[in-house]
C-alpha cells in the first residue's frame, strides 16, 4: 500500500504531460487500494477540468468514488457548482446525480441562487430546477427525520430565505413555480415565521401575494396541503391563507384536512374556523360524506363542533353521520353527542348498543352507562355472550361486581334463581372463574367449598375443574360435600375420576356418599363407550 501511494504521488508531481491520464486509467483499476490512491492524488493537484470529468463519469454505486467525493467536499462542491450552471446538460445532470445521491445540501442555497438570478430561457435552466426539486424532497425528508444535524439543516433554511428573499425583486421575471414550490415546502420549518419574507404574505398589493394565492387554490401537491394546514392550525394565519382556504372545495384537499385533524382541537383552530365558515364543501357535507374514508369521516365529527354552529345543526350533522358513515366516523360522532341531553340520544345510544358493528356496540354500552339511563346494567347484560371479544371486555370493565370474589360476598343473599343467573354472566365476564374456583375447591374452607360445588352446578363447570372435583370426593371433610361432588362426577368423562368414584364406592366411609357415587358410575358411559366418544 504504501509503494502504490509514492507511485501515485510521484506521478501527481510530475510535469509528464502523461502522468494525469495515467492516474485516470488507475481509477479504473480492479484494486481499491490503486483506485483510492490514484482518485485522492488526481483530485489533489487537478483542475476544474479534471474533477468535471469525474463528476461525468460519477456512479453511485462505486464506494471508492463516493468515499472519494466526500473526503474532497471543498474541490468537489465547487466543480459541482460549475457543472450544474454550465451550458452541458449531460454534465448537468450527472452533476445533480452526486448532489442528491450523497445529499450534499449545502449546495441547495447556491444551486437555488443560480436559478433565480438566470433568465428562464437560459440553457439548461430547467436541468437545473429538476435538480433542486429532487434535492429540496430529500433534504425536507432529512428535516422531517429530526436526525443530530439541527443547528446544520437550520443554518441551510437561514441561507435559503436571504436567497428567496432577495430573488423578490426579479420575480415577476422569473418562473415562480420552483420560487414558490421551494417557498411552500420549506415555510413549515422555518422558526421565523416573522420574517420579511413571510411578511409578504400580507401584502395584498404585492405580486408576490397574487401568485402565491393562485398556487394555493390550483395547486394540489400535498406540500401545498401541509402549508395551508400548518398556518390553519397556528394564531393569526397570513390572510392569503384564510383565502386560499375558503376556496378549496376539491376532495383531496378536504381529505387532507379532515385527516390532519385531531383532538384535542387547538384554540387557534377553532378561531381560523371561525374566521372562514362558513365554507361551501362544510355546508353540504352530506353530499360529501359518501365520499370520505372512515378517518376523515372522524375528522368531520371533530370540525363539526367547533364550525361555529347552533347546536341544532350540530346535532343535526352529527346524527346524520352516525347513521351513513362508516366506523371511525361513527365512533366520534356516537361520543359527540353524548353532549346532547334528551330522549332522543337516550334512545339512539340505547339502540346502537345492540349495533351490528362491535366497535359502535361496546362504545354505545360505556356510553350508556355514564348517562345513568334507567335499566342500564339490564341492557348490558344482554351482550355478556356476545362473539365479538371487544364487548365482553367493554361489559367486563363496566360491570366490576360481577366477578367470583364479589358474587361470593353476595351468595347468601340471592336466591338460588337469582344465583344460577347472575353464575352464568359471570362465567362469561370473569376470565379467573376456573382458576378461582379451582383454589377454593382445592384449599378453601368447606362452606365455601359448598358453594363452588354449587357454582360448578349452575355453569355445568365439571369437566374444566374435574380434577379438583376429584380431590374433593377423595378428601372432603364433610359428607354433604363429599355427596356433591360424586353428583357432579356423573358428568366427568376422564379416567381419574372414575377411579375415584369407584373408591368412593367401596370405601367412602359413609354411606350417602357411596349410594351417590353408585348411582353416578350407572349414569356415566361404560369405558369403551367413553373412550370412543373421546375420539370423536
Amino acid at each position: 500500500m504504501v509503494g502504490i501511494n509514492i507511485t501515485t504521488r510521484i506521478l501527481a508531481q510530475s510535469k509528464n504531460n502523461a502522468a494525469i491520464p495515467l492516474l485516470e486509467k488507475a481509477l479504473t483499476s480492479s484494486l481499491e487500494e490503486v483506485r483510492r490512491s490514484a482518485g485522492n492524488q488526481l483530485i489533489a493537484v487537478s483542475g476544474t477540468k479534471i474533477l468535471l470529468k469525474l463528476i461525468d463519469k460519477f456512479d453511485p454505486a462505486d464506494e471508492t468514488m463516493i468515499h472519494l467525493f466526500n473526503i474532497h467536499r471543498d474541490k468537489i462542491f465547487s466543480a459541482l457548482r460549475i457543472a450544474v450552471s454550465g451550458s452541458d446538460p449531460y454534465l448537468a445532470r450527472n452533476a445533480f446525480r452526486v448532489i442528491y445521491t450523497q445529499r450534499y445540501f449545502e449546495l441547495l442555497p447556491s444551486m437555488l441562487s443560480t436559478f433565480l438570478n438566470q433568465d428562464k430561457t437560459e440553457e439548461g435552466n430547467s436541468s437545473l430546477s429538476e435538480g433542486i426539486l429532487r434535492l429540496l424532497e430529500k433534504y425536507v425528508q432529512a428535516l422531517e427525520e429530526r436526525k443530530h444535524r439541527r443547528r446544520f439543516h437550520e443554518t441551510i433554511l437561514s441561507e435559503i430565505v436571504t436567497v428567496l428573499f432577495r430573488g423578490l425583486k426579479d420575480f415577476h421575471r422569473n418562473d415562480p413555480d420552483l420560487f414558490l414550490v421551494v417557498f411552500l415546502q420549506l415555510y413549515v420549518f422555518m422558526t421565523d415565521k416573522h420574517s420579511s419574507l413571510t411578511k409578504l404574505l400580507s401584502i395584498p398589493t404585492s405580486i408576490f401575494y397574487g401568485a402565491i394565492h393562485r398556487f394555493l387554490i390550483a395547486r394540489q401537491e400535498p406540500y401545498v396541503f401541509r402549508f395551508l394546514v400548518h398556518c390553519f392550525e397556528h394564531p393569526n394565519p397570513p390572510p392569503v391563507v384564510l383565502a386560499a382556504f375558503s376556496k378549496r372545495s376539491d376532495l383531496p384537499f378536504i381529505v387532507y384536512f379532515l385527516k390532519n385533524i385531531a383532538e384535542p382541537i387547538s384554540v387557534a383552530l377553532q378561531v381560523n374556523l371561525a374566521a372562514v365558515c362558513p365554507i361551501e364543501w362544510f355546508v353540504s357535507s352530506a353530499s360529501l360524506l359518501d365520499q370520505l374514508d372512515e378517518q376523515a369521516q372522524a375528522g368531520l365529527a371533530i370540525l363539526v363542533q367547533h364550525a361555529g354552529l347552533s347546536q341544532s345543526e350540530v346535532q343535526l350533522k352529527l346524527l346524520d353521520l352516525f347513521h351513513r358513515g362508516k366506523t371511525k366516523g361513527r365512533l366520534k360522532a356516537l361520543t359527540a353527542l353524548m353532549q346532547f341531553s334528551g330522549d332522543q340520544i337516550d334512545q339512539l345510544i340505547w339502540d346502537a348498543g345492540g349495533d351490528a358493528d362491535p366497535n359502535i356496540q361496546a362504545e354505545a354500552l360505556t356510553l350508556l352507562a355514564k348517562r345513568n339511563i334507567p335499566n342500564a346494567n339490564f341492557r348490558i347484560l344482554q351482550f355478556a355472550n356476545s362473539p365479538h371479544k371487544i364487548v365482553r371486555e367493554t361489559i367486563q370493565k363496566l360491570l366490576p361486581n360481577f366477578r367470583l370474589s364479589r358474587f361470593f360476598e353476595m351468595f347468601d343473599q340471592l336466591t338460588d334463581e337469582q344465583r344460577r343467573s347472575m353464575f352464568n354472566v359471570i362465567k362469561v365476564l370473569d376470565s379467573q372463574v376456573v382458576s378461582g374456583l379451582t383454589q377454593i375447591l382445592v384449599m378453601g374452607e368447606p362452606l365455601d367449598q359448598a358453594k363452588a360445588l354449587l357454582c360448578v352446578e349452575y355453569g355445568a363447570m365439571v369437566l374444566p375443574l374435574e380434577d379438583s372435583l376429584c380431590g374433593v370426593l377423595a378428601k372432603g371433610e364433610l359428607s354433604a360435600i363429599r355427596v356433591k361432588a360424586a353428583e357432579l362426577l356423573a358428568m366427568g368423562r376422564r379416567e381419574l375420576s372414575r377411579s375415584t368414584l369407584v373408591q368412593a364406592f367401596h370405601r367412602d366411609p359413609d354411606p350417602m356418599v357411596q349410594a351417590t357415587a353408585k348411582r353416578s358410575l350407572e349414569k356415566r358411559p361404560a369405558p369403551w363407550e367413553q373412550l370412543k366418544e373421546t375420539k370423536k
